[in-house]
């Protein structure tokens, strides 16, 4: 019972720090300069960016970046391509910032890492190996994939939805964080759920679940579970 306090606790800290840590900037205002840039960069198949952005990334046959926004921001915006990393991030802080649109597409895509409150959309990549999504900072995204191989890690109330196809999942939740992949079937997935975190997997072979906290995993399909629980988790059936 202990424990069971303490994580609870913890996933409130994190969640109150998370929502208080967005509300000392002022981020999504409509931008009072509207200004549009593209940016000529090529050969990558990783993104990492952050920064309250509203991101849509698409499949494409070439390589596009584009940024909607203020001109102020437009201006304070660094964008590189780094060991085939694409990173967008400002070069300074303020307190405020307009809404920011980023446009990206792109042939492939392996790796995602969006944090600082983002808001994104990825779409059209389909026959893909293996795809890293990491979300952090109480960012949201919504994926519409393929992917043989799925690695998921979701902290500090950040939330994924997913609709698509593969063979397996790996899935780290912490600090309540919700996944929602029921509309994704797979043969296995194997999740890692803390601090009142939930997720929803579609599993047709083997779920393996640890969970504490409070945290509750619901699954469709008929797989073998493998359960390790603390605290009052729970692992039901949809």
């Amino acid at each position: 019972m202990k424990n069971l306090r303490l994580n609870s606790a913890v996933a409130i800290i994190i969640v109150a720090f998370s929502i208080s840590s967005c509300g000392l900037l002022q981020q999504g205002i409509e931008p009072r300069n509207p200004e549009d840039k593209t940016f000529n960069l090529r050969n990558f198949d990783k993104l990492e960016m952050g920064n309250a952005f509203h991101i849509n990334v698409k499949q494409g046959n070439d390589f596009k970046i584009q940024a909607n926004g203020d001109s102020r921001d437009i201006d304070d915006l660094i964008v590189k391509v780094n060991n085939g990393e694409l990173k967008i991030y400002y070069a300074n802080w303020r307190v405020r910032r307009y809404r920011m649109e980023i446009d990206i597409e792109m042939p492939t895509v392996k790796e995602i890492d969006f944090s600082g409150a983002s808001t994104s959309y990825i779409e059209g990549f389909d026959n893909l190996d293996e795809l890293e999504i990491d979300l952090s900072g109480s960012s949201r995204a919504t994926l519409s994939a393929k992917a043989r191989f799925y690695e998921i890690d979701l902290s500090g109330a950040s939330e994924l939805d997913i609709e698509g196809s593969g063979k397996e999942m790996e899935i780290d939740l912490s600090g309540a964080s919700k996944l929602n992949a029921f509309d994704t079937v797979v043969e296995k997935a194997t999740l890692d759920v803390s601090g009142a975190s939930s997720g929803r997997v579609n599993v047709s072979g083997q779920l393996n679940v640890r969970a504490s906290g409070a945290s509750k995993v619901r699954y469709r399909g008929n797989p073998q579970v493998n359960s390790n629980l603390s605290g009052s988790s729970k692992v039901e059936k949809d």
